[in-house]
């Protein structure tokens, strides 16, 4: 009986070490830290929306989050040309779809920084979760995401 209990309490300790150690994606602002997607084993797609603060209309950033730490930006979607808005050919796949222009794009990121601002409406879109971060902080707040270990978004 003590030989079996031993050998559950390995397997917990095992399992435990398993979900802590897995990629997460974790979001820091304002001292705060929230765990958007645990276990990252494969890719998570994220969507960065906002309102264009010069052009003063909606944007959209594709991005997929890896387990290797990478974010992976793989179009944007808009519906002005303007200051601050990719055009040019050598930037990616350029096409207009109805009142959209979409850039299909292959960049990669090690990290993704994103700060709120007014009117901007600044959201993210994370494991089939919206999280408006614009209701949540200040103008001009600091919202770091990153992949790291589960454990860190506790430590």
């Amino acid at each position: 009986m003590r030989a079996y209990l031993i050998a559950l309490l390995c397997a917990a300790v095992l399992v435990a070490f398993d979900i802590l150690s897995a990629p997460a994606l974790i979001m820091e602002a304002d001292g705060r830290r929230e765990v958007l997607a645990a276990q990252i084993r494969d890719e998570v797609p994220l969507t960065v929306r906002f309102i264009h603060s010069v052009q003063k209309t909606p944007v959209e950033e594709f991005l997929t989050v890896r387990a290797d730490g990478h974010f992976h930006l793989a179009g944007t979607r808009y519906q002005s040309h303007g200051v601050g808005l990719p055009f040019l050919a050598e930037e990616g796949a350029f096409r207009r779809e109805g009142d959209y222009f979409i850039l299909d794009m292959e960049r990669d990121y090690p990290a993704l920084s994103l700060r709120t601002g007014a009117g901007t409406d600044l959201r993210i879109e994370a494991a089939g979760r919206e999280i408006p971060l614009y209701e949540r902080y200040p103008a001009g707040t600091r919202i770091d995401l990153r992949v790291a270990p589960l454990y860190r978004a506790f430590f």
